[in-house]
C-alpha cells in the first residue's frame, strides 16, 4: 500500500499558469511536473553562494565613510573624463 500525503502550496498566478502550460505541452499533469522538479532539486548537490570581497578602505578599520567611497569612485572615474 502506497501512502501519499496531500498538501497545498501557494505559488504566484503567473507561475501556476506556466506550470499548467508546460504540463499540457509535455502531455503530463501539474502534479507529475511538480513532483519531478522537486525530486530533481533534492538530488542536485547544494551550491553555496559566496559573495566576492568588495571591501573598501583599510581592512584594519572596517568603518568606511560614504565620503571615502565617493573619493575612491571619483579616483577611478577621473581618467575616463580626461580623455
Amino acid at each position: 500500500m502506497v501512502l501519499c500525503m496531500r498538501t497545498t502550496i501557494d505559488m504566484p498566478d503567473n507561475l501556476a499558469r506556466k506550470v499548467k502550460r508546460v504540463a499540457a505541452e509535455r502531455k503530463t499533469t501539474m502534479r507529475a511536473l511538480i513532483l519531478d522538479a522537486i525530486e530533481r532539486s533534492l538530488e542536485e548537490p547544494r551550491r553555496d553562494f559566496r559573495l566576492r570581497d568588495a571591501s573598501a578602505g583599510d581592512p584594519a578599520d572596517p568603518k568606511v565613510a560614504a565620503e571615502t567611497v565617493n573619493q575612491a569612485i571619483d579616483a577611478l572615474r577621473e581618467p575616463l573624463f580626461r580623455r
